[in-house]
Formats: structure tokens, C-alpha cells, sequence
């Protein structure tokens, strides 16, 4: 197994409960849903994915601003799905990577990610399958971190124009970038049919 996944699944009941989640974690979610919100103000999205879901606490929030969205949630550890689908008992949440969703073609208008990407084995397919399950005109909100020594830790972190040519390579164009502490949060929308 890999050793990412393994780490979470040891800390999956505990997860919530880290100092990271009120000092980082929750202004980073904050962040996202505001920018999100400001994006697309009388459009609420009635399906919102999220990807690395871990225990659900970003669907959870989002829930609170968009409650008629259908929920749906991603994560390889089964210990995190299982916390999610505590926390959110009305939402789809199922173990799988970034780089096989098990969803349809055009499946959700919101997809979300948050402090995850760095862990992705592929994220060149990883992007492919957000656009692939992405609406026409849907939405895709990005939060990793670009902290220069993750970098020289052989993390996959990636820079502002990094992250913006690989989204542009799947057919999402960056609309607005911003940051949240040292992580790089970026909004980009999948071009209209």
C-alpha cells in the first residue's frame, strides 16, 4: 500500500481533531468556498465532487452555503471515507484515487480539491479525469500548497504557472488564483458546449 495512504488511514479517526484543521485547514476551505461563491454568485452548483475528500469537512462547509447540492466524495483511504460519510450521512462518497473517478462523463458542476494534489501519483491524469466528469461550464477549485521545501522534499508541488498551464492542458482555464496562508488556491472553469 502506498505510504501516503497509510498514513491517513492510521490518523483518519483522529484527523479532525489536529490543530491543522482550525489553523489551516479551515481558512483554506474558507477561502475556496468565497471564491467560488464570488465566482458564480446566482448559479449554485447542484453537484459539487471533492476530491481527497478526507473526512468530508470541506463538503460539510459547502453544504452549509449550497444546501440542495448533491454531495459527492473521493479519498483512497477507507478510514477517511468512513469519517465522511459520518460527518455527511446524505452524501456519495467512495474509495478511489484522483486518476480513475468512478463517476460519469459530465457528472458534477463543482469539483473541489484541498491539500490533496500533492499526494497524487498522476496528476496529469488526475486533471484528465476532472475535466472528463466536469460539466460543460463547470467549475474546478484547486488548494495545494507551494511551500518551497515540500518542493525540495521531492513532493509534487507545483507552482502558480505549473498548476495554470496543467489545467489549460485539460481544457480548464484559471479564472482567478489567490492564496490562503502559503497554499495556492485556484478557481478554473471547463470552456461551455
Amino acid at each position: 500500500m502506498n505510504p501516503d495512504i497509510e498514513r491517513f488511514e492510521r490518523w483518519a479517526a483522529t484527523y479532525d481533531k489536529s490543530p491543522m484543521q482550525r489553523w489551516l485547514l479551515r481558512p483554506v476551505h474558507a477561502k475556496m468556498l468565497d471564491l467560488i461563491g464570488r465566482a458564480r454568485p446566482d448559479d449554485p452548483p447542484s453537484r459539487i465532487l471533492d476530491i481527497g475528500c478526507g473526512t468530508g469537512r470541506l463538503l460539510k462547509a459547502a453544504s452549509v452555503r449550497w444546501p440542495d447540492a448533491e454531495l459527492s466524495g473521493v479519498d483512497p483511504a477507507e478510514g477517511m471515507i468512513a469519517e465522511a460519510k459520518r460527518l455527511n450521512p446524505g452524501g456519495e462518497f467512495k474509495v478511489a484515487s484522483a486518476e480513475l473517478l468512478p463517476f460519469a462523463d459530465e457528472a458534477a458542476d463543482l469539483v473541489l480539491s484541498s491539500l490533496s494534489f500533492h499526494h497524487w501519483i498522476d496528476q496529469e491524469r488526475g486533471q484528465q479525469e476532472i475535466a472528463r466528469v466536469l460539466r460543460p461550464g463547470g467549475w474546478f477549485c484547486l488548494a495545494d500548497h507551494t511551500f518551497v521545501l515540500t518542493r525540495l522534499a521531492a513532493r509534487k508541488v507545483r507552482t502558480r504557472t505549473q498548476v495554470g498551464r496543467l489545467l489549460a492542458s485539460v481544457g480548464l482555464a484559471v479564472k482567478r488564483q489567490a492564496r490562503a496562508r502559503f497554499i495556492l488556491i485556484t478557481l478554473a472553469q471547463k470552456a461551455s458546449a
